[in-house]
């Protein structure tokens, strides 16, 4: 299989980038036919929306989570027409997990393609970069306020996008030594990837691994060079640096081999570090139990409450709504989830790490 390499401009002004995911525009648009995807009318939509700008999917590794959205599931139309004002319908969206080492994650990629200063604006629910600097003139620095105005050059290489319709991304910063378009090989790709942001933000511990069976072993092995440099680090972690509460290390911080006891909602998303994937998981969970529940009373005409952030999360639908096969690398196996995570009176405990877990589906 070839990869694509891809020169464009990175673009953050007025979006929300994260630890594993950043605009991208082609500088030429013709090459992103060469990037398989299941619905091409809907990609190129994406593209004609956002003025030739593409959000792009990290290659390899998971950031925490700092604005994620479960997927919706929609009211049967007959109990539409019971919906009541009195009773508040769940929402998917709004979930983040502490916010520290994911917010170090994305200035950190940031930084790596030439952002040095950035302001951040909420409203609401949502946040994104109200401006940047790239650097100082006579002294100061100079902001950029407007769209895809950022001169931010690298490329990425890829050749596939996610369930999202986002390009699978390796990213690089800079100028390549290959011509734009030129087709790259898995052996090429591996001699290149300490290069790459999705290397950087691994090695820095600032990020999960995230490998599903498509990521060759050739490139997995070489990212888990850079999950045991963090690793290693985790091992002696020192202070947390000046205006931080933790060390901006997953494996400092993740307890989920140990087992770790989650009795509160908020214990996910303000205080404890576990890896996006479940945290996901306990997401949808919650949601899907919540949306049953809310669709309960619709049917009966009885009364329903619930709070985003409740005192108590649900565990009940964990595996029920997906229970996926798995692949652990270190025991050359293949299990379903639940062989490898386990929750038990309220303790989340994996038995392997998520760097030896290789997602089927």
């Amino acid at each position: 299989m070839l990869y694509t390499l891809i020169q464009g401009t990175f673009h953050v002004v007025g979006y929300s980038p994260d630890g594993d995911s950043m605009m991208f525009r082609a500088a030429n648009a013709a090459l992103w036919d060469k990037i398989d995807t299941e619905n091409r009318d809907s990609f190129n939509d994406k593209l004609k929306a956002e003025g030739g700008a593409m959000q792009l999917r990290l290659q390899g590794i998971d950031a925490l989570e700092t604005h994620y959205t479960a997927e919706p599931i929609t009211v049967p139309p007959d109990l539409k027409l019971k919906e009541r004002p009195d009773i508040v319908k769940p929402v998917p969206s709004g979930y983040k997990q502490p916010v520290e080492i994911g917010k170090q994650a994305t200035e950190a990629f940031m930084r790596f393609v030439g952002v040095q200063k950035s302001q951040w604006k909420t409203f609401g629910k949502n946040t994104w970069l109200e401006k940047v600097s790239q650097g100082q003139q006579d002294g100061k620095d100079v902001w950029l306020t407007k769209k895809q105005t950022e001169n931010l050059p690298g490329y990425i290489i890829a050749s596939e996008t996610e369930r999202n319709g986002r390009p699978l991304a390796w990213v690089f910063a800079g100028t390549p030594t290959l011509p734009d378009g030129s087709g790259v090989t898995k052996d090429q790709l591996a001699a290149l990837l300490d290069r790459s942001v999705n290397y950087h933000l691994l090695k820095l511990g600032l990020v999960y691994p995230y490998f599903f069976m498509t990521l060759p072993g050739k490139l997995r092995d070489k990212l888990l060079e850079a999950v045991k440099q963090a690793q290693t680090a985790a091992k002696k972690p020192g202070k947390p640096p000046a205006g931080l509460t933790k060390v901006p290390n997953v494996w400092v911080n993740d307890q989920t081999l140990q087992g770790t006891k989650i009795s509160t909602f908020k214990q996910i998303t303000d205080e404890m570090e576990i890896c996006p994937y479940l945290f996901r998981k306990l997401i949808k969970s919650h949601y899907a139990k919540d949306m049953n529940d809310y669709m309960e009373a619709l049917r009966a005409g009885t009364p329903f409450a619930c709070t985003p952030n409740p005192d108590n999360i649900n565990f009940t639908r964990f595996f029920t709504d997906g229970n996926p096969w798995v692949f652990v690398v270190s025991d050359q196996d293949f299990v379903r989830l639940d062989d490898v995570v386990t929750i038990q009176d309220g303790v989340l405990k994996m038995s392997h790490p998520i760097s030896e877990i290789v997602f089927l589906s």
